[in-house]
């Protein structure tokens, strides 16, 4: 009788197994584009202020628009579309003397971090200086100033190739 039951519940679990199974296609690789950073594309972005602060200890207020709205605007895929192969798009931002950083997607994405990358355009009520701006791009999670890109001038998003 138990060997009749164990194979009952083994016929069971195969049945329902695909049930169970992710249902979901993959999710296809987002359409690589780059946006140029000016004051005609960022308007309109929801205007987001942080307080971040430098390698040397100053501690400022920073007003723009996050990158993860931006990117969202352009069509990058944002919230539950971001799983299969759009978890290795990333977003790659330049600036006027060829400095480029990247970021995944799952990084700046509000559903998976709480963290805000942000493209501002003004420190504590003020427009950046020359030598940083007109766009910034502000990290404060980040303990070095290494992805805080002076001059931003445009962002692209690519997707890494399958391995």
């Amino acid at each position: 009788m138990k060997a009749l039951v164990a194979v009952a519940v083994l016929a069971l679990c195969a049945l329902v197994a695909p049930v169970n199974a992710q249902t979901h296609p993959p999710a296809p690789a987002p359409s690589p584009f780059r946006v140029a950073i000016n004051a005609t594309t960022l308007a309109g972005l929801p205007r987001r202020t942080i307080s971040a602060t430098d390698e040397g200890g100053h501690t400022n207020r920073y007003t723009g628009v996050s990158l993860d709205e931006l990117l969202v605007r352009a069509g990058a895929p944002h919230g539950n579309p971001v799983r299969g192969k759009a978890m290795l798009s990333y977003a790659v931002v330049g600036a006027s003397d060829n400095y480029h950083v990247l970021f995944t997607l799952p990084e700046l994405d509000a559903s998976f971090t709480d963290r805000v990358v942000l493209i501002a355009d003004t420190r504590d009520g003020a427009p950046l200086p020359a030598a940083v701006g007109p766009y910034r791009l502000i990290v404060p999670f980040d303990k070095r100033e290494a992805r805080w890109v002076r001059n931003v001038t445009d962002v692209e998003l690519e997707n890494a190739p399958l391995p």
